[in-house]
């Protein structure tokens, strides 16, 4: 289901929803493919798609059948999920925070419908507060007030490698999802590439978070727009009329953004409010891992 901004619930709202639907929460939706294509257990063949890496071709189906295929993997039972989740400033702008927690707990949901451990790292510029991964609903409760009372930190420059020492250091393996709107430098040493003989311990997606102007300005739009920066503290204006520049250099940096991470192995998927969240993590949880 598409979420609007009248859709989106409050936190105060989400933490209603599941203190009073204790067994069949109407939130999240279908979740049931979440967590395929990890690259454990062998899930099926599909048509290669112009995608997909070429080291993912089945070429036994190709010589039976003349045509490509694609394998694709069903994850282990019982794993741990764990979710980087940015709360500097930035993340206030629009409806940005309440889209960040929406996709946040219903990943920890979904977790706990699978009985799989799940927990979270709130982090900044430096680590706000860590769960350990652990399964139950107990613990899902915990982890959806530690979302519900997180409050926005201001910082000089949001540290992702913080939150992936972290991980590296406490959980000894996951899938992680990374929830940040992205927009600061990305300065970490990690690398998450796949094996030959298999995956790393941890296996990262990134999830960014924008609000639709962050992607690009609509056709026609005119006027200056004043901007407050969360970060600095400082306004900027952004003068609506040169749209072009703007979207391109806008472009260039979601560019720079995704080519760092799967430069370290992550393979990032881009959200905002407009977006039907559910189905296009599902899809991209469809997809094999990129190429690096």
């Amino acid at each position: 289901m598409a979420k609007t901004e009248k859709e989106l619930l409050s936190k105060k709202e989400l933490l209603e929803l599941f203190v009073k639907h204790r067994v069949h929460s109407p939130f999240p939706g279908d979740w049931e493919s979440v967590f395929k294509g990890l690259g454990y257990e062998f899930w099926g063949l599909r048509e290669l798609e112009p995608t997909d890496p070429f080291r993912n071709i089945d070429w036994k189906a190709k010589a039976k059948t003349g045509k490509y295929y694609v394998r694709e993997y069903l994850a282990e039972s019982s794993f741990n999920v764990m979710l980087l989740y940015d709360i500097s400033r930035s993340v206030r702008f629009g409806r940005k925070e309440l889209l960040q927690a929406h996709i946040a707990v219903s990943l920890a949901y979904s977790a706990v419908l699978s009985n799989d451990g799940c927990g979270l790292i709130l982090f900044a510029d430096d680590i706000v507060e860590f769960i350990p991964p652990r399964m139950g609903r107990s613990h899902f409760m915990e982890i959806l007030y530690a979302i519900v009372r997180a409050e926005p930190v201001a910082c000089g420059a949001t540290n992702l490698g913080v939150a992936l020492t972290e991980l590296v250091n406490e959980v000894p393996e996951s899938l992680t999802f990374i929830l940040s709107d992205f927009m600061y430098p990305l300065d970490f040493s990690y690398s998450f590439h796949h094996t030959a003989h298999g995956t790393t311990k941890h296996e990262v997606k990134a999830i960014q978070v924008l609000e639709e102007c962050e992607i690009e300005l609509p056709p026609g739009a005119k006027g200056v727009l004043p901007l407050y920066d969360y970060e600095s503290g400082g306004t900027v204006a952004i003068d609506l009329g040169k749209r072009k520049a703007y979207n391109d250099t806008m472009s260039r940096l979601h560019a720079a953004t995704r080519n760092r991470l799967n430069r370290a192995g992550i393979d990032l998927l881009t959200i905002s409010p407009a977006d039907d969240f559910a189905r296009k993590i599902n899809e991209f949880m469809k997809r094999p891992p990129s190429s690096y």
